[in-house]
C-alpha cells in the first residue's frame, strides 16, 4: 500500500522553516529560468519573423550591416539592371528600395526616461513599404519633401515621445522637427523597433548623397543564393543576404548573451538540486525510527522510496508555482519590454517577454526533475533502513 498523501503534507506544515527555506531557493531558480525562457522566446519570435524568403538586403561588400554601409547613386543603378527583381503586379514597378539609415538617442518609457538607446531611423520610398510587405500603416506614409516620419509599434512602446501628433529632432545638428503621422506593425519582426521617413527628405536634413543599403524581392523562380553571388561579381561587386541571414547576423551578440544566462540558470538548477538533496538527507536521519515504524506496519520499501520522491516534488512544485508566479509580478510591473542591441548596428530591437502557458509548463516540469534528482539517493537510502537497527536507536 502507499504512503498516503496528508502523511507527507503534514510533515511539510509541521516544519515550516525547512519548507520555506527550500521552497525560496526553488522559486528564485525557477522565477530566473521562466524570466530567461520568455527573454528568449520573444527574441526567437521577433527575429522568426524577418525571415521573408523572397527578400534580400544588399549591402556594400564586406559591410556586416547597413550601418556601416554605403551605396553610390551608381551602384543602385546597377541594381536596376536586375532582371531578378520581382516587379509590382499592379503598376509593373521594380520592387527594390534604396534605403538610408542613421541612428537617434531616444529615452525609454521603462525606467521613467533615465537611460537613452539609439533607435533606428530609416529612409525609404512607399516602393519600400512594398518591399518590407508584413509591414502595415496605420496613418499615412510620409510624404515626399514633408518633414514627417512614421513609428513602429515596437519603439513606440519601448521610447517616450513618439506618439502620433507628436514632432522629433532630427538631421544632421537635430534641428528639424519631423511630426509623427503614424503608426507601422511588422507582425512583430525588427521593423517594429525603428522610424521610418521619406528618404529625399531625410538625406537633405543629414548632408546625405548616397543610400546606406538597398532592399529587393525577387521572383520566386530566383535561387537566392545564385542572386548573391552574382552581386557580388565583377559587375555589381555588393553584398546581399536574405532577410533571415541579415537578422541572424545583428542578433550574434544576443545569442552569446543568452548562452551566459542559461549557463548560470544551469548552474542555479545544480544549486537546487543540491538544496533539495540536502533537505531530503536531514529528513531522512530525523525519521529513521519513524520509517522503521511505517515498515513495521506494512509499507514496504518501494512505498517508502515513493513516498519521499513524492514529498520531494511537493516541495518543489510550490516553489516552481511561487517561482512563475513572482515572474509574472515582475513582468506585470514593468519588466516585460525590452530591447537589445545588434552586433553590428549598435541600434535596439524591441521585443515583449510573456509568460505562455507552455513556458510555465516546461518551468515546472523542470522544476519536478529537479525533485526527483534531488531526493533519489537519500528516498533510496529511506527505503533501505534497517527495521530493527532503525527500532533500538533511542
Amino acid at each position: 500500500m502507499a504512503l498516503p498523501l496528508k502523511y507527507h503534507t503534514r510533515y511539510l506544515l509541521v516544519h515550516r522553516a525547512t519548507t520555506l527555506l527550500t521552497v525560496l531557493v526553488v522559486a528564485v531558480v525557477v522565477g530566473t529560468f521562466t524570466w530567461m525562457s520568455g527573454f528568449a522566446a520573444a527574441l526567437g519570435e521577433t527575429l522568426s519573423v524577418a525571415g521573408d524568403p523572397q527578400k534580400m538586403v544588399v549591402v556594400r561588400r564586406g559591410s556586416e550591416s547597413e550601418f556601416n554601409s554605403a551605396l553610390s547613386m551608381e551602384d543602385f543603378n546597377r541594381l536596376r539592371q536586375l532582371e531578378e527583381i520581382a516587379r509590382d503586379p499592379e503598376t509593373g514597378e521594380q520592387l527594390l528600395s534604396g534605403e538610408m539609415l542613421v541612428q537617434l538617442q531616444l529615452p525609454r518609457r521603462s525606467d521613467g526616461g533615465k537611460t537613452l538607446a539609439n533607435v533606428a531611423v530609416r529612409g525609404l520610398r512607399e516602393v519600400g513599404a512594398k518591399v518590407h510587405r508584413d509591414v502595415k500603416i496605420a496613418g499615412r506614409f510620409p510624404g515626399a519633401g514633408q518633414r514627417e516620419v512614421i513609428v513602429g509599434a515596437a519603439a513606440a512602446r519601448q521610447f517616450v515621445g513618439l506618439e502620433v501628433g507628436k514632432s522629433i529632432a532630427l538631421g544632421y545638428g537635430g534641428d528639424r522637427a519631423f511630426q509623427i503621422v503614424g503608426i507601422f506593425t511588422a507582425e512583430g519582426g525588427p521593423l517594429e523597433s525603428e522610424i521610418w521617413g521619406n528618404v529625399d527628405t531625410l538625406m537633405n536634413a543629414y548632408n546625405r548623397n548616397g543610400y546606406s543599403s538597398a532592399n529587393l524581392l525577387f521572383s520566386t523562380s530566383v535561387d537566392a543564393k545564385a542572386l548573391a553571388a552574382r552581386l557580388e561579381g565583377p559587375q555589381i561587386q555588393l553584398s546581399g543576404f536574405t532577410e533571415s541571414e541579415y537578422w541572424q547576423k545583428q542578433a550574434a551578440n544576443i545569442r552569446v548573451y543568452l548562452g551566459f544566462a542559461y549557463a548560470l540558470v544551469a548552474f542555479m538548477f545544480a544549486a537546487a538540486v543540491f538544496a533539495i538533496a540536502n533537505t531530503m538527507y536531514a529528513t531522512v536521519a530525523g525519521r529513521t525510527r519513524e520509517i522503521a515504524m511505517l515498515r513495521t506496519i506494512g509499507f514496504r520499501p518501494p512505498h517508502i522510496l515513493a513516498g519521499f520522491l513524492l514529498e520531494s516534488v511537493l516541495l518543489c512544485l510550490l516553489g516552481g508555482i511561487l517561482g512563475c508566479l513572482l515572474c509574472q509580478a515582475w513582468l506585470s510591473m514593468g519588466g516585460a519590454m525590452k530591447d537589445m542591441y545588434g552586433a553590428t548596428t549598435f541600434s535596439t530591437l524591441a521585443f515583449v517577454i510573456r509568460l505562455t502557458p507552455m513556458t510555465v509548463l516546461f518551468a515546472l516540469l523542470s522544476v519536478c526533475i529537479i525533485g526527483v534528482l534531488g531526493a533519489i539517493f537519500p528516498a533510496r537510502r529511506a527505503a533501505r533502513i534497517e527495521v530493527v537497527t532503525a527500532l533500538r536507536q533511542t
